[in-house]
């Protein structure tokens, strides 16, 4: 898959949150190699990792591969549970297919309470 960078700067980050008062911030993503076969980011991914580890103050990616015969309502909170005991965690879901991605949102939906990372400087006056 090729990616034309004026298209989108950013992804979406979202906060997952549990009923226990822990969250922790994710982002989804597809598997994107680059030309030696390298597993690589897409800059919109790379600018929304670099965006969020600075707004929630986390300090780590957790990688989370997710391939298309997993089991996602099992594999996926199996993910964000773990994250959420790792203080400064962020998890970056690398999905195998668009469809994969779309019904893992649709697994961390029912699971969790989401809600999307913003900058909250940005409507201060500071």
């Amino acid at each position: 898959m090729m990616f034309n960078e004026d298209d989108m700067k950013f992804v979406p980050a979202y906060y997952a949150a549990n009923g226990k008062g822990q969250h922790v911030p994710f982002i989804v993503s597809l598997m994107m190699v680059d030309d030696q076969n390298k597993a690589a980011l897409p800059p919109a991914v790379s600018a929304s990792i670099d965006r969020t580890l600075s707004i929630t103050g986390t300090e780590g990616v957790a990688f989370a591969n997710v391939y298309n015969v997993e089991r996602l309502e099992v594999v996926v909170p199996a993910h964000i549970d773990r994250a959420m005991k790792i203080l400064g965690a962020l998890v970056l879901f690398r999905c195998e297919s668009p469809e994969t991605a779309e019904n893992l949102m649709g697994v961390m939906n029912e699971a969790y309470t989401l809600t999307l990372v913003k900058d909250q400087r940005s409507a201060s006056d500071e």
